[in-house]
């Protein structure tokens, strides 16, 4: 086969591996010294320094073809569908708001747009953040005089009379609400703050911590106490800038932020339990968002595919393989006599070293401390190199020296 077709072939697996996060297989290689490997892999468990992708696949307990037709997990209390930030397209699992993004779409709080996206850097409007209160209170039913431009039709509409009922909105002095307006985040630590009066929450400030944030003497007169309060209890700290925090009280304030400030104000300031998901709930999540990863980035497509083993010890480990299309024979001899193809070879490993580490700290975050293992294998099934969560476990001068 000739040289500039196999460098064309592996260019593109390095790419594709580049924009996914996958599980993948630890196998060892038959080549090489197998002492010297098997002292290697004895993290790995029950793989063998001699076994081929088929063999350690054979007590596999699924192949993910099917994964994406596997229905969500669902809480039948809240009837409320479980979702993670994984499952929301647009969401960065290691961004800073993941774990609140989770906590909030998991409990029903924030919820997604229809077309499956969360909108993490969407600017949030105040008939947002009242329907997040209302839904944090358990969606009453309430009447009030309402708000002149607030109709049946909105989606706020129910959410907006509980809450001005209860205090926790006042709208503008004409009678009106704006629930289509961004909202300040002045106006949101208010919101925020009367929402915790009406909970029977002392909302007092000394405002010490509030003068401490560059800015605070932007807001207006009557939001300094609820924003005192919101600095006080962790909700708000400001805006993180090249010299140092900003309250912007008149600057808006984006979802994710939103998510964790709901997340604070709902878990650590009324104590309520985080929610409930199950190991196969959590395992579930994972799957389906790397399968999906897979599909959309043309990794299934190639090739490359993914399965779950129990080990010894009962626990489920992740595998994913990318296969290169050229036996390992052919691989071995193009990795010793041409320079671009063994840098080639080289950068899909670490790849793949990246990938599996980074999917086990995803796995780690949404709970399902599921170990990661990830190779690239030859056509004939021989291990060409192997990490575990990030850590190698097949080094390439141990298979293709």
């Amino acid at each position: 086969m000739k040289l500039n077709v196999w460098s064309k072939a592996l260019s593109v697996g390095v790419a594709a591996s580049l924009v996914c996060f996958t599980p993948a297989v630890a196998l060892a290689s038959p080549e090489s010294d197998a002492e010297a490997l098997g002292s290697q892999l004895e993290s790995v468990g029950s793989v063998s320094a001699a076994m081929s992708l088929d063999d350690a696949l054979s007590g596999s307990e699924l192949l993910l073809d099917s994964i994406s037709e596997a229905d969500s997990p669902f809480d039948s209390d809240s009837e409320i569908e479980l979702q993670s930030v994984l499952e929301f397209p647009d969401c960065n699992p290691n961004e800073w708001y993941a774990s609140a993004v989770t906590y909030v779409s998991d409990k029903g709080l924030i919820t997604g747009y229809n077309d499956g996206t969360f909108g993490p850097y969407d600017n949030i409007t105040r008939g947002q953040l009242v329907t997040i209160l209302w839904r944090m209170e358990g969606k009453p039913v309430s009447s009030s005089a309402g708000f002149s431009d607030v109709s049946s039709s909105d989606f706020y509409y129910s959410a907006a009379l509980w809450a001005q009922k209860n205090g926790v909105i006042k709208g503008y002095g004409d009678g009106t609400f704006g629930g289509e307006r961004l909202i300040t985040r002045e106006e949101a630590a208010v919101m925020l703050a009367n929402y915790a009066n009406f909970k029977g929450y002392d909302t007092a400030s000394d405002k010490a911590a509030l003068m401490r944030i560059s800015g605070w003497r932007e807001a207006d007169s009557w939001a300094l106490d609820s924003l005192g309060w919101c600095v006080d209890q962790g909700l708000m700290s400001g805006k993180d800038t090249p010299s140092g925090a900003y309250l912007d009280p008149m600057g808006s304030t984006w979802r994710s932020a939103m998510a964790k400030m709901i997340m604070v104000l709902d878990r650590d300031v009324f104590g309520n339990p985080e929610p409930t998901v199950s190991q196969e709930q959590k395992e579930q999540r994972v799957l389906a968002y790397f399968q999906r990863t897979m599909d959309e980035s043309g990794m299934s497509a190639s090739g490359a595919r993914i399965a779950i083993v129990t080990n010894e010890a009962g626990e489920h480990e992740y595998f994913l393989f990318e296969p290169i299309d050229g036996s390992f024979s052919t691989i071995r001899y193009l990795y010793r006599n041409s320079y671009d193809y063994r840098s080639s070879l080289v950068n899909l490993s670490e790849s793949v070293r990246k990938l599996s580490g980074s999917m086990y700290r995803f796995s780690v975050q949404e709970g399902a401390n599921l170990s990661v293992i990830g190779c690239i294998s030859s056509s004939d099934n021989k291990v060409v190199y192997g990490a575990e969560n990030g850590s190698t476990t097949v080094p390439l001068s141990y298979t293709l020296r």
